[in-house]
């Protein structure tokens, strides 16, 4: 069959449910955004600045069950829309970026907006890509999603060629997207792994834990290793929804000497860490001033980031919840039973109630008081 490449990219990107694209027509996804006004999946936005499209596609990747689209045209689109590609990378993100791009079938040298663009982008995507083939646009948009949605995620750019999308070209067939990637071990003996932070764990007198982002999926997992271990439980800045505020063994971000009273106090004397889907980035760990003890579990599924700016006692390179949910196992069969936490639980409370109210008895009718303020933005009524 023959098909246009604007039409075989719109088709591919429905079938990995992408809803909305972000961006500006132009001349070089002109055809794109016409095969999009046809399709009753995907809806178009217009944004007046491509730096507003990635940082809108960056939002619906983080709170609809979509990927994040852009659909911009190239070099120009393309440089306005680092930021947020760049912010994408840097927070694990995933982002599908579909630019336009200059015709292959020519010959012609210094065409309009004429820019090795995966070049440019080396070091802020995942992976950049270059279609210059009809039967390469369905699979090379598949393979850029699974690149952006596993392991730690992030931002994957795919530039079509102009002649692909303007042109019809053969096709043999028009494959049925089927997820790959279901979360993953990486570790070569994640067994192991999970064996020695168990022990590490049993021997502990105080163990905690620390989420990040990484381990958005696997919240109900956290709070059962919290209650099994009476730990109290901190967040990075970026997994501040990680863990439920409202739940007793739930301290604030970080526990170092920039946190607030409740995680200090909670954390002091903790023996054993358990860092899940995090790196010990600057402002998660208060310009690295928290104290890690020298017994640290580090989960993550990026490997690189092990060892860093914390050594770890045990690394296990895996998705936060396979490795939380063989954590579970592994203790329970040890014979881990629940650890009395009531008076950690009240420590806690008593300090988040202390430290509000040193804030809600300060008085000062020239500015808004933020005790008060949030206090009551988070009052229901």
């Amino acid at each position: 069959m023959k098909k246009s490449g604007a039409w075989l990219a719109v088709y591919a990107l429905e079938q990995i449910g992408v809803r909305y694209t972000f961006g500006i027509p132009g001349v070089h996804n002109t055809e794109l955004y016409d095969e999009l006004d046809q399709s009753e999946q995907i809806t178009p936005i217009l944004v007046t600045h491509e730096q507003c499209a990635s940082f809108m596609a960056d939002a619906v990747s983080r709170t609809t069950d979509s990927i994040g689209c852009c659909a911009i045209v190239p070099a120009a689109g393309m440089t306005h829309a680092m930021s947020g590609i760049g912010e994408a990378y840097l927070d694990g993100i995933p982002m599908l970026v579909i630019s336009g791009g200059i015709r292959r079938d020519t010959g012609r040298h210094y065409q309009l907006h004429d820019i090795d663009q995966q070049h440019v982008l080396d070091g802020i995507t995942k992976a950049a890509f270059l279609v210059k083939r009809h039967e390469e646009v369905i699979p090379t948009i598949f393979k850029a999603y699974e690149i952006a949605t596993s392991g730690e995620p992030g931002p994957v750019f795919v530039e079509l060629s102009g002649d692909v999308q303007l042109f019809t070209g053969e096709v043999d067939d028009l494959p049925v997207y089927q997820t790959v990637y279901q979360g993953q071990w990486s570790s070569p003996q994640p067994d192991e792994g999970i064996r020695r932070a168990a022990e590490l764990i049993a021997s502990s007198r105080k163990p905690g834990i620390y989420v990040g982002w990484g381990a958005r999926e696997a919240t109900e997992l956290a709070i059962k290793l919290a209650e099994l271990l009476g730990a109290p439980v901190s967040t990075t800045l970026q997994g501040l929804s990680v863990f439920p505020a409202n739940h007793p063994l739930h301290t604030g971000m970080g526990f170092g000497p920039s946190a607030v009273p409740a995680a200090r106090k909670a954390f002091e004397g903790c023996d054993c860490l358990i860092a899940v889907g995090l790196r010990f980035a600057e402002l998660a760990t208060g310009s690295y001033g928290m104290p890690i003890p020298e017994n640290l579990i580090h989960i993550d599924i990026n490997p690189e980031v092990f060892n860093k700016n914390y050594p770890a006692k045990v690394a296990i390179e895996a998705d936060a919840s396979k490795a939380l949910e063989a954590l579970l196992e592994a203790l329970k069969a040890s014979g881990q039973k629940p650890r009395e936490s009531t008076e950690l639980q009240a420590l806690i409370k008593r300090e988040k109630k202390s430290f509000i109210r040193s804030w809600t008895e300060r008085q000062n009718p020239q500015r808004v008081n933020p005790g008060i303020f949030f206090g009551t933005a988070l009052t229901p009524g």
